[in-house]
């Protein structure tokens, strides 16, 4: 947690062992010793993040064919939910962005059974004609995602810019509503 704390607000350059080991109360020694240097800490606090999205991921496996009429609504939803309660989350990932995706190949492979599970749904939704027969699944899960991490990455400036709050979930409900409406066919 305090890994975490410090990276997500720093970066891994920004970031001070001396600082994560004062607030975790622990020995900075014995922090080096388990990880010999502070990029092997960052990416091992990367993966930790990667896994609580892949877990927190798992509850989509319970979407099915009813499920396809709301499915971009739901996956919104579900994707800025998250954010709204792991808001360490999308900071983690614009550090490693920034740092040249280092760390990345931590993704773990759990993500890759729900994304084969939403594709799925979503080749349904095309051949229903719920969704767009020239939009890919990965350029619409992508989009969504993109969406929901902006959202979060420039909540401050949006609040300012278009008077939208989006700290406030009712707010965050409106505009997934109405986000959605954009991909539907009709």
């Amino acid at each position: 947690m305090a890994a975490r704390q410090e990276f997500s607000s720093k970066g891994l350059h920004g970031a001070r062992v001396d600082e994560i080991a004062e607030r975790a109360e622990a020995n900075k020694q014995r922090i080096y010793a388990y990880y010999q240097n502070k990029e092997n800490l960052f990416g091992e606090v990367l993966a930790h993040c990667f896994n609580e999205i892949a877990q927190n991921e798992q509850a989509l496996l319970q979407l099915g064919e009813r499920d396809i009429p709301v499915l971009t609504e739901k996956l919104l939803s579900h994707y800025v939910d998250f954010h709204a309660r792991y808001p360490f989350f999308w900071r983690m990932l614009a550090w490693e962005n920034l740092d040249e995706k280092r760390h990345v190949k931590t993704l773990p492979q759990a993500r890759q059974q729900v994304f084969a599970h939403l594709g799925r749904l979503y080749a349904q939704g095309q051949e229903r004609g719920n969704f767009k027969k020239d939009v890919t699944f990965e350029t619409y899960l992508f989009g969504l995602m993109a969406v929901s991490f902006f959202l979060f990455a420039n909540q401050k400036s949006s609040a300012e810019s278009l008077k939208l709050d989006f700290s406030k979930s009712k707010v965050r409900d409106q505009f997934v509503k109405e986000f959605a409406r954009l991909f539907d066919v009709a």
